[in-house]
């Protein structure tokens, strides 16, 4: 329901222009109209009392009273400056209260009333009054009409002139008639520009509603907090725009740094040099705050400007210790399946002889077999005592029997437990990948042979892996720990890289030496007390 009832952002911003537009037109429209009408009244006020005082002292109207000659004169006069001045009526009101002069054809409209002449024929005072007459609102500009007599002045009677209030009602009328044809326009203009507005910023937010755009950011908000990794953006000015908890977490950041410069959030200059530049990166490796990450960057393109970069981090730990286990059971797996593969083999062979009925055969070669691995058992058995060793060894035997490969452990082998520092994972990365190696490098020649020794005299744990094979290129043995770096195509060089990896961070260290046609000896040293 409430989905239903949200409004448009078009129709926000038409309605709230139109009604914008509408408020202010309506304020200066009667602002204007009530200064318009204030200025008017006095003007009118002005205008009808200069007029009153300019016939209260007309000579004609003087020579009334003194020499009482005909008034005619003096009406014509009145016309004249009534028809110039539009829309009065002027009268002369005797002191008696008689009208001898009139625009009005001397009806009594807009005679004075006792307690209004008192000021001007009691005083002699020039005023105006706004009153009623005849239902209609007028103004009365009153000049009292002071006759000299030589010796003496008296006031004779007053000059009445009166402004019917409803003409400037009319007149303002009609301009409001403009204004509002002149706010017309200015509306349709308005919400023109307001559509075209509200079509630009539909555009520039994909055509989407504020409230869309709202739930997108709670949503996007809420999913980069969540992911494990770190996650930062920086602008195009360098300042950090956006940061996740766990880019919190892995860069050691506790206080709030949106905003702020990476110069000033970061110290470490490898870092920086990353963030800073504009290229895409991809895993590199740095050290930051004792922490091993691995960085991923992309850049913000906007046409043909970069706007910012987006980055993001992985703790190396975490990843070593997921692909240590994918390791595991890879190694599981192919153990099991050579153990199977091998013992599934033989077992048909066992049973073709006996289907031939050479019983005899058949028993001498369960013998041989079992006199073979009895050797091999006791070798691993007796003068291993490692179970974790013990288990990788036995694997390595299936996968070389399958091969065609003979892997022999060397009798003078010897080996204690292995300190529990030195987990499964590394034994799987360190031996594993030195054994299968030297199956490798084994596989195309006539005598495929690799040996196997241990040693654990001293303070060290030795191994030592050796094979028959053409031994190691000379062009690439400076680069034979690099990663990628493999003569067995693409995707292949992570397993020595991964051995030097392991065996530095167990505090030990790896050798080689190799001959042409003659092999390959890789040897590691182990402290038992790291």
């Amino acid at each position: 329901m409430k989905r239903k009832m949200r409004v448009s952002l078009k129709v926000k911003i038409l309605g709230l222009v139109i009604l914008l537009i509408a408020f202010i037109i309506g304020s200066l429209s009667l602002m204007f109209i009530y200064m318009k009408y204030r200025d008017d009244i006095v003007k009118v006020e002005e205008l009808s009392l200069q007029t009153a005082k300019t016939l209260s002292y007309t000579p004609s109207l003087h020579d009334y009273y003194n020499t009482n000659s005909n008034h005619e004169e003096l009406g014509v006069l009145i016309n004249q400056i009534t028809t110039q001045i539009e829309p009065i009526t002027v009268f002369i009101q005797n002191r008696d209260g008689s009208i001898f002069a009139s625009t009005d054809g001397n009806k009594l409209y807009g005679k004075l009333k006792s307690e209004d002449a008192n000021k001007a024929l009691t005083f002699g005072s020039y005023y105006v009054i706004r009153t009623t007459e005849s239902n209609k609102e007028v103004l009365k500009a009153i000049a009292p009409i002071s006759i000299d007599y030589g010796n003496y002045n008296k006031v004779e009677g007053a000059v009445v002139v009166l402004y019917d209030l409803s003409t400037l009602d009319k007149e303002i009328w009609n301009d409001v008639k403009k204004i509002l044809k002149v706010s017309i326009l200015i509306l349709i203009m308005g919400v023109i520009g307001s559509y075209m507005l509200a079509s630009s910023i539909r555009k520039d937010t994909l055509n989407l509603e504020p409230y869309e755009i709202a739930a997108m950011f709670r949503e996007r908000n809420a999913i980069l907090q969540s992911v494990k990794e770190g996650i930062l953006a920086i602008d195009e000015q360098g300042a950090i725009t956006m940061m996740n908890a766990s880019a919190r977490y892995l860069l050691d950041v506790e206080e709030h740094s949106e905003g702020k410069l990476v110069s000033n959030v970061f110290k470490s200059e490898e870092l920086l040099s990353i963030l800073k530049n504009s290229e895409k990166q991809m895993n590199v490796e740095i050290q930051s705050n004792e922490k091993t990450m691995i960085i991923n960057t992309q850049p913000i393109i906007e046409g043909d400007r970069n706007i910012g970069i987006v980055a993001s981090f992985r703790d190396r730990t975490e990843v070593k210790h997921m692909v240590d286990a994918l390791s595991e059971v890879k190694q599981y797996s192919d153990d099991l399946r050579a153990q199977s593969h091998e013992f599934t083999n033989k077992l048909y062979a066992i049973l073709g002889l006996l289907q031939l009925d050479k019983k005899e055969q058949a028993i001498e070669y369960i013998k041989s077999e079992t006199h073979i691995y009895t050797i091999e058992e006791d070798l691993i058995f007796t003068k291993i005592n490692d179970e974790r060793v013990q288990a990788i060894l036995l694997g390595k035997i299936a996968q070389a029997s399958e091969k065609k490969i003979d892997f022999a452990i060397e009798s003078e082998s010897s080996l204690a437990h292995i300190p529990q520092e030195i987990t499964l994972s590394s034994l799987i990365i360190i031996l594993g990948n030195l054994i299968n190696n030297a199956f490798e490098a084994v596989k195309d020649t006539q005598e495929k042979k690799v040996s196997f020794f241990v040693t654990d005299i001293g303070n060290e744990i030795i191994f030592e892996v050796s094979d028959s094979g053409p031994g190691i290129n000379k062009d690439i043995e400076h680069q034979l720990f690099q990663r990628g770096l493999s003569s067995k195509g693409k995707n292949r060089g992570y397993g020595l890289f991964n051995v030097k990896i392991e065996v530095e961070s167990l505090n030990g260290i790896i050798e080689y030496s190799s001959e042409a046609s003659k092999g390959t000896v890789f040897t590691v040293y182990l402290p038992k007390v790291s």
